[in-house]
């Protein structure tokens, strides 16, 4: 099972920086997370909560789906973190 503390562990290898900025924010990403984590692995599942449920994406999708969400004018984003167990 991948744990949003292993992801990190496995994330460490390749952007120390990263790793500890994600880590320190207890697995919440910004928006400016997801290109360094889609470089690192572009599949890696992200979790997206919205004011009207949540789902797992793709990091790579990750800002596609903000810009949907946010464009509909009927929802928003509320928050985007590592998931807890996959």
């Amino acid at each position: 099972m991948n744990t949003p503390e292993t992801v990190c562990a496995n994330l460490r290898i390749h952007n120390k920086t990263l790793a500890d900025k994600i880590e320190g924010q207890l697995f919440f990403l910004q928006d400016e997370d997801v290109p360094g984590l889609v470089a690192w692995s572009r599949l890696q599942l992200v979790l997206v909560r919205c004011g009207n449920g949540r789902f797992l994406c793709p990091a790579q999708d990750v800002a596609h789906f903000v810009k949907i969400i946010d464009d509909s004018q009927q929802d928003y984003v509320r928050d985007l973190s590592l998931p807890a167990q996959i």
